[in-house]
Order: C-alpha cells, then sequence, then structure tokens
C-alpha cells in the first residue's frame, strides 16, 4: 500500500513536471484608453492589411467597397467602391489611389468619356468644383472607415465609454458608448473636431460603435451604429491580411487625363 501511494504521488509530480500550462487567452482591456493604445499599436506595427465595407442598412452614405491600406505618416489607400455616379444613373466602378494628404487619384468608367488608355484623373483638395468635392466626398467616407486609426479609435478615444466586453474562443468584442460632445471637447486635431461637428450641427450627439479583436490584438472588425433621425444607421468594415505585401502607388503619368 506504501509503495502504491509513493508510485502515485511521483507519477502526479512527474505530470505537473511534463504538462504544457494552458494557453493564455487573448488580453482583455479594461478601459477605452488602453484599448485604442493596444490596437493602435498592433496595426502600425503590421502596417499593411486588406479591407472590406458594407453598406449602411438604412440611410447613410456608404458604399461597398474593398481594397488595402498601408498605414505611416501618411496611410496610403487603394479602393474600389460600386455607386451611381449619374442622376438615375446604374451603379459604375470607381477605384480610389492616396499616397497623400492633398491629393488623390480615381479611375472613372467609360461612361465620363475618357480615353481607355487614360482612365485615371488627379484629384485636388485646393479645387473646389463639384466634380472634385463629388469625388473627394466618396474616397473620403471610404477612408474614414477603413483607415481606422485616423478617424474612428481618435473619437472612441476621445469620447467613448466602454460598456461591455464578450470573448467568443480567441475573439473579443468591445461595445463602446461614444459621446460626440466628449470627443468635440477632448480632441486637439481641428479636423477631426470639424468631422465630430458635422455630425453635432446634424443632431447626432453619439455613436455605439464595436470593435472586434483576434487572438492577436488586430482587428477584426468594427462597426458603427448611429440614430439619425428616424433611422438606424449600421456601418460596418472588415479586416484580413494584416501584414501581407500591398501595392499602392498613384497611376502614371500617361495614364492621367487633363482637367479641362
Amino acid at each position: 500500500m506504501k509503495r502504491t501511494a509513493t508510485l502515485l504521488v511521483a507519477a502526479i509530480a512527474l505530470t505537473a513536471c511534463t504538462s504544457e500550462p494552458p494557453p493564455a487567452g487573448p488580453v482583455q482591456h479594461p478601459d477605452v484608453k488602453s484599448l485604442v493604445a493596444a490596437v493602435s499599436k498592433a496595426a502600425n506595427e503590421k502596417k499593411t492589411y486588406r479591407f472590406t465595407i458594407a453598406p449602411p442598412t438604412t440611410g447613410g452614405v456608404t458604399a461597398p467597397a474593398n481594397g488595402a491600406v498601408r498605414l505611416g505618416d501618411v496611410p496610403g489607400i487603394d479602393a474600389t467602391t460600386k455607386r451611381p455616379v449619374q442622376t438615375g444613373g446604374a451603379e459604375q466602378e470607381l477605384r480610389f489611389v492616396s499616397t497623400t494628404k492633398d491629393t488623390a487619384f480615381v479611375k472613372l468608367p467609360q461612361v465620363f468619356g475618357l480615353p481607355q488608355d487614360k482612365p485615371w484623373v488627379k484629384l485636388d483638395r485646393k479645387d473646389t468644383d463639384d466634380f472634385t468635392n463629388t469625388m473627394l466626398g466618396f474616397h473620403d467616407v471610404i477612408y474614414q472607415q477603413a483607415v481606422f486609426t485616423t478617424y474612428h479609435l481618435p473619437v472612441i478615444g476621445a469620447g467613448g465609454e466602454l460598456k461591455l466586453t464578450a470573448q467568443t474562443g480567441d475573439r473579443t468584442r468591445y461595445s463602446i458608448a461614444v459621446d460626440y460632445r466628449k470627443a468635440y471637447d477632448t480632441l486637439t486635431d481641428e479636423n477631426l473636431r470639424n468631422e465630430v461637428k458635422l455630425a453635432l450641427d446634424q443632431g447626432v450627439t453619439g455613436s455605439v460603435g464595436e470593435v472586434e479583436l483576434d487572438g492577436g490584438g488586430l482587428p477584426i472588425r468594427i462597426k458603427f451604429s448611429t440614430q439619425f433621425q428616424n433611422a438606424l444607421i449600421v456601418d460596418e468594415a472588415r479586416f484580413t491580411d494584416w501584414g501581407t505585401e500591398v501595392q499602392i502607388a498613384e497611376p502614371a503619368a500617361n495614364e492621367i487625363s487633363r482637367r479641362n
């Protein structure tokens, strides 16, 4: 009996020494400040990713879009979307590329009548004509959702309050109430303050945000739900292929049509 007990103790000790500890679960962030800091760090370390944007369930100005982003001092984006470009017209494909703050390029469909070998047009923010304003507006809506480090995360950090954390497998979902008045008062970047003020001026006081992270702390999905008048506008972007090689480059000069 004594020998059996000794063997049992030895077996338990051996198991304790050789068994690997259970894998650690994903880190859960206790507040928006730590969440924003960790997500920003993880995203900037990977630098590149691909995105897909779903249109809002009701209302809104977002159209379906997909493409790639390369983060840096000035993030670069290559995005394709489909939307009507003429009143009552069918959806047309538009492709946007930007690598600077002040300019972007759009590849236009044949309905615009450009030469087939020169389908690109340069958009400059110092121009204020209707075409430039409209096309840059389309670009900026995509950019705001796809390059979440420049808008969504700063606004969440400035005006957000963590309401719920849920974990499913290695994924963690954070639900955040975003107060736009608090964000406006806290933000120091004037461009971001102006974006938030546009919402406040239309009577939109806040949104509910969802940030879903994978086991490595990288965003899988960011969703914003906003009550505007009598409609709930839900915008959602998904992110994949973190750290993969992406090519984002302005079109060649001989592919760009001159503006009349």
